[in-house]
């Protein structure tokens, strides 16, 4: 287990280098932010469900999953598409990831949008069953709300702490489908395939991934936790403070995605990578590699790791 997270945390380290070097790689996260925070806000504190049925309830909800999902997974996409252009030399371009996306991945990107809302739709229904908490329906927008809405401050439950171990494994094995797609062009059933063949045999990798990218996540959000701590006593918080709050969650959120995604396209490659000299041991009578100690390829180095990849699954 020791050599599971430390080469986890590797593969952490290696993202965070990657985004000092190239801190263009946040752009697609944060404009998903852009799209995704005002329509929370709307929903929290502006959507009136007195004005429709439950059956347009349930399907204005269920669109709204998808728009944010869709976003996200082409943002995602966008993502990879980077690290394609700085593996096959390029120049690093947020207009050409774009067209890329759009051309390549997006009618096969649409399935799994679908398929990832309807699980979130469902998880959704099962928490609002299992939650014991109202909504305050008198509650107003401000910046204080608007900040802790944004952020996901919620008081703690297990059943909500649940739901979010839900909810991020789903989505980090949906960023695992995303490079079969991006960088392998394998059409929709067999990038899913190849997903779940890459954490049926590297679990433990998976699960240190889950685990690192959790903590991260939470040290990232740590000050405004702290924030909002001291907001609940007699302090008095300045406006601005719920301002520069607000800018430094599109931030901490889009970062945050960043290292997922990042983590799972590192874990692809890597994974990638051992195939591919599984094969050459095969052929030559070596030995066959064990994974945990192949060594771990790099995004920022001279080789391109993503040519060659002709694997049929």
């Amino acid at each position: 287990m020791y050599k599971d997270i430390k080469n986890g945390w590797d593969l952490i380290k290696e993202s965070i280098k990657v985004f000092c070097k190239y801190p263009k790689f946040i752009l697609p996260l944060l404009f998903t932010w852009i799209v995704y925070a005002p329509i929370v806000l709307y929903f929290g504190y502006g959507f009136k469900p007195d004005l429709y049925t439950q059956k347009q309830i349930f399907i204005i909800v269920f669109m709204v999953i998808f728009v944010t999902s869709f976003f996200l997974v082409f943002s995602c996409s966008m993502l990879l598409e980077f690290i394609q252009q700085i593996e096959s030399g390029r120049e690093l371009s947020f207009i050409d990831s774009f067209k890329d996306t759009c051309k390549s991945n997006l009618l096969k990107l649409l399935p799994l949008v679908f398929i990832w809302s309807v699980v979130q739709f469902i998880f959704l229904i099962i928490q609002s069953l299992f939650s014991k908490d109202k909504k305050d329906q008198n509650r107003s927008l401000n910046l204080e709300n608007a900040a802790k809405t944004l952020s996901g401050s919620s008081k703690f439950s297990f059943s909500s702490f649940t739901f979010k171990i839900l909810e991020k494994t789903v989505r980090m094995v949906v960023f695992l489908i995303l490079p079969a797609v991006a960088w392998d062009n394998l059409p929709f059933r067999k990038a899913v395939k190849k997903g779940f063949s890459v954490i049926g045999k590297h679990p433990s990798e998976f699960l240190a991934g889950f685990v690192l990218t959790g903590i991260s996540s939470a040290i990232i959000f740590a000050p405004l936790a702290l924030l909002y701590i001291v907001s609940e006593g007699a302090v008095a918080i300045p406006k601005y403070v719920w301002i520069i709050s607000i800018i430094y969650s599109s931030f901490a959120w889009s970062y945050s995605i960043y290292l997922e995604q990042m983590f799972i396209a590192y874990l692809y490659l890597w994974d990638t990578k051992w195939e591919e000299e599984i094969l050459k041991a095969q052929k030559e009578g070596r030995v066959i590699p064990d994974f945990k100690n192949y060594p771990i390829p790099s995004i920022l180095d001279s080789t391109n790791d993503l040519i060659n990849k002709n694997v049929s699954f």
